[in-house]
C-alpha cells in the first residue's frame, strides 16, 4: 500500500512539474485607458513567468496583432478590461463578439479592474467566453486606482494608491497559484446585478457623446501630439492651436492622465493627474 501511495504521489508531483511550465503558453488580451489593466497584465506575466509558463500580452487596440494571435495555438487565455459605468468599454465588448475558440475547451481567466470593490463586468465577459466554448476558471475582480475620481468617487492619495497597488499584487500573484493548481475561482456572480448594469450601461453610452464635451484644453497647450496618437478613439484632432475633442469619445481618461503639461480640463477643472505611476506600463507613443 506504501508503493502504491508513493508511486501515485511521485506521478502526481512529475505530472505538477510538467504542468508547471513545459511547453506551455497562454495568451493575454487587454484593453486599459490610463494604465490599471496593463498593470494588471504585467503582474500576470511576471508571476505565470516564475512558473516558466510564457504569457504573450496583446493591446486589444492593435487589431493586426490580435488578428495574428488567432492563428495560434494556446494552452489558456486570460482577458482584462477596465470598468465604465459597471461594464466594460465597448472596444473589449466587439473584441469578445469576434473572438473563436479552437475546437477544444481552453481554460480562461477573466479579471476587471474598477475603484469599486467589484463589478459585474468580469461576469458578463466570463458569460461571453462560455458562449464561444472556453472554460472559466478563474473569474475576478481587481481593485485599483479611481482614475476618474473627479465625476465619480474619490481622489485616491499617494497611501491609497500603494495600498491598492500591494493588495492587487498579492491578489494576482494568489490567483496565478490557484490556476495552476487547478483551482476554480468565482467572485461577483450576481444575475440581478448583471442585468441593471447592462441597462445602466445603456443609458451611459447614450450620454458619451454629451459627456465628451465636457473634455477641453487650454491655450497652454502645446500640440505635442501625445493626446492625438494614442487615443484609442482616433477622437481628437488640433484646431485653433490646440486640442479638440470630438464625439466619439469613450471617456477613458488617457488623454487628461498623458499629457505631459497637464493642459486638459474636465469641466474647464484642472485634474490632478494621479496615474503617473501607473500609467508608464502603457509604453504610449510619445
Amino acid at each position: 500500500m506504501k508503493k502504491k501511495d508513493s508511486k501515485d504521489k511521485f506521478t502526481k508531483n512529475r505530472l505538477t512539474i510538467r504542468y508547471r511550465g513545459v511547453n506551455m503558453r497562454g495568451v493575454l488580451y487587454y484593453f486599459s485607458g490610463t494604465g490599471n489593466t496593463k498593470w494588471v497584465a504585467d503582474k500576470f506575466k511576471s508571476n505565470f513567468s516564475n512558473y516558466n509558463i510564457d504569457l504573450k500580452l496583446i493591446n486589444i487596440e492593435d487589431k493586426e496583432q490580435v488578428k495574428n494571435e488567432c492563428f495560434k495555438k494556446n494552452d489558456f487565455i486570460i482577458v482584462g478590461s477596465p470598468v465604465y459605468a459597471e461594464f466594460p468599454p465597448k472596444i473589449v465588448c466587439n473584441f469578445l463578439e469576434k473572438i473563436k475558440c479552437e475546437n477544444r475547451r481552453i481554460k480562461a481567466i477573466v479579471y476587471s479592474t474598477q475603484a469599486a470593490k467589484s463589478s459585474p463586468a468580469a461576469h458578463f465577459m466570463a458569460q461571453c467566453l462560455k458562449k464561444k466554448g472556453f472554460k472559466i476558471v478563474i473569474q475576478s475582480n481587481i481593485r485599483m486606482p479611481n482614475n476618474y475620481y473627479f465625476s465619480i468617487g474619490k481622489k485616491p492619495t499617494k497611501d491609497n494608491i500603494e495600498l491598492l497597488l500591494a493588495n492587487s499584487e498579492n491578489k494576482i500573484k494568489l490567483i496565478v497559484k490557484k490556476f495552476i493548481d487547478d483551482s476554480v475561482i468565482v467572485e461577483s456572480n450576481s444575475e440581478l446585478r448583471l442585468h441593471f448594469s447592462k441597462f445602466f450601461c445603456k443609458i451611459f453610452i447614450k450620454k458619451l457623446p454629451k459627456l465628451s464635451k465636457n473634455l477641453t484644453s487650454t491655450d497652454e497647450c502645446g500640440k505635442c501630439g501625445i493626446c492625438l496618437m494614442n487615443c484609442p478613439q482616433n477622437n481628437i484632432t488640433f484646431e485653433n492651436g490646440h486640442a479638440i475633442f470630438h464625439s466619439k469619445c469613450m471617456l477613458c481618461m488617457r488623454c487628461i492622465h498623458i499629457c505631459p503639461i497637464n493642459a486638459i480640463r474636465y469641466k474647464n477643472k484642472k485634474i490632478d493627474q494621479t496615474q503617473n505611476k501607473i500609467i508608464n506600463s502603457l509604453n504610449l507613443n510619445k
